[in-house]
């Protein structure tokens, strides 16, 4: 698999989101993407994946340009959405087995698929249940069980552990960690220093630009765990109290000292708000 290659990007719209950026985030490894709200995680991910075109600049993988004209991204692309992007009217084994079957895969077996990436997240009992039956936590298992069984090449998860509780926390960064080594570029847009720790590299944005540029994360036992060891559930924490954002402070390589918002604060001119659809691929 190849490299997922962002050349002097820039985004403008009222004011400018990201300035001239220069990344590489690479195939086999899981990438962190940090900074305070408003600092263009969400965008950066956005072009990355597909769904915006950059002012400037491009982003590219395996020699071709990720923007399309369309909006919509490569089949090689794989987005986790901070909205989640399910479909309403669709069971939760349902909401997953579309994602198969837009790529061509036989009904029958998408269902199956989709049965066993549920499973991946403890969340199979679920299948049957509506999306509007469902927590918030159980929402974004569902959301990433979509994300994952496709086996992309660029899986692009834009904060995907926000409503889950430590438990379920560490079994979504295991399977995160193997599409990862199966050799896929896995991008994490975050908030969490715990899920930044989980990651090989890290990369953190305030105001659109690069701050800091950390050395690869080596914790003891991060690349090792598996979904059994890390498998401690617990009840989703859909109910959070307020956190307190510090929006002045800058978001450097530091492990704990990263701004934290509230997890259900959107980023400003949040990209999301253009589309407020399902993309064409999950």
């Amino acid at each position: 698999m190849s490299d997922l290659i962002l050349s002097g990007v820039r985004y403008e719209l009222s004011r400018t989101l990201l300035h001239d950026l220069d990344l590489t985030f690479a195939a086999g490894r899981m990438t962190a993407l940090s900074g305070p709200s408003g600092s263009g995680k969400t965008t950066l991910l956005s072009i990355a994946g597909g769904l915006l075109r950059p002012t400037t600049g491009e982003a590219t993988y395996a020699g071709a340009p990720m923007w399309r004209g369309t909006g919509d991204p490569r089949p090689e692309v794989s987005f986790v959405l901070q909205v989640y992007g399910l479909v309403p009217i669709l069971s939760a084994r349902e909401n997953v087995s579309v994602a198969l079957r837009a790529r061509g895969v036989d009904p029958d077996e998408a269902d199956e698929r989709a049965a066993a990436a549920l499973a991946r997240f403890h969340i199979a009992d679920l299948g049957d249940r509506q999306v509007e039956e469902l927590s918030g936590g159980q929402m974004q298992r569902v959301a990433l069980a979509r994300g994952l069984c496709v086996g992309s090449g660029v899986l692009l998860a834009d904060e995907p552990t926000s409503e889950l509780d430590e438990g379920n926390r560490g079994l979504v960064l295991a399977e995160l960690r193997r599409e990862a080594d199966r050799g896929a570029v896995v991008v994490v847009a975050t908030h969490d220093p715990a899920v930044v720790d989980a990651c090989d590299d890290h990369h953190a944005l305030d105001e659109g630009r690069l701050v800091d540029h950390t050395e690869p994360v080596h914790l003891t036992g991060s690349r090792g765990s598996s979904p059994s060891d890390l498998d401690q559930r617990g009840p989703d924490l859909d109910q959070r109290g307020p956190v307190v954002e510090q929006r002045g402070a800058p978001a450097t390589s530091g492990r704990r000292d990263h701004p934290t918002v509230a997890p259900d604060q959107q980023e400003d001119d949040d990209p999301y708000e253009l589309f407020r659809r399902p993309p064409g691929s999950p």
